[in-house]
């Protein structure tokens, strides 16, 4: 039992994302807001660990495609350093803790709370069937951005502006599709890909 194959499976480091949540302080002028940057700060924990229950399930689900994959091979549910059933356990742990943190906030839970459960929900829609399809795929992953963002202006009561959600969803679905075209262009394009199509995919970044 290697610690590291616990914090493997978490990403951790894919929790830099969540500072997106951070963003309404700067565009609000209320980085030095104490009450404004707690409820953030919760708001990003509650994040972080709503997404490391869903690389918990990604990793579940894919355990059999990763298995025949030369590098997801060595992901820990899929080389069986992590059982299937504690990756389990870790997903409902990780989705607790995320509940818990949006309980702390002060008087914005139910309606954070319901972003960071749609963002849950949607991901899980994604792990099990919507990242088959390449457009769809790189949607996603751009509007689950903008949910951050949306969920900090919630949490800290900064109204944002349609301007700053659409340039945020228009920059991260160019990051996104830029991302997936250099995938497939690769020697190991994901194999869950049904609709590779790297024409589309180039005229797609070139328009975003």
């Amino acid at each position: 039992m290697n610690p590291k194959d616990y914090m493997k499976i978490l990403r951790p480091k894919q929790w830099v994302k969540n500072f997106f949540v951070m963003l309404p302080l700067f565009f609000g002028g209320e980085l030095f807001n104490t009450q404004a940057l707690l409820s953030a700060v919760i708001t990003m924990l509650a994040y972080s660990f709503a997404a490391s229950s869903i690389y918990c399930f990604n990793d579940i689900h894919d355990v059999s495609d990763d298995r025949r994959h030369p590098v997801k091979c060595h992901r820990p549910v899929a080389s069986g350093a992590v059982s299937i059933a504690m990756a389990y356990g870790m997903m409902i742990v990780c989705f607790i803790l995320s509940a818990v943190c949006v309980a702390l906030l002060p008087d914005t839970a139910l309606q954070t709370g319901g972003v960071i459960l749609f963002y849950w929900l949607l991901n899980l829609a994604y792990c099990a069937w919507l990242k088959q399809h390449a457009i769809i795929d790189v949607c996603i992953v751009a509007f689950g951005f903008v949910l951050r963002l949306l969920a900090g202006g919630l949490a800290t009561h900064i109204e944002l502006s349609k301007w700053i959600v659409l340039m945020t969803f228009l920059i991260t679905l160019f990051m996104s599709f830029s991302g997936s075209w250099c995938a497939t262009s690769s020697s190991f394009t994901r194999s869950a890909l049904t609709t590779p199509m790297p024409s589309a995919l180039m005229a797609s970044s070139s328009i975003a």
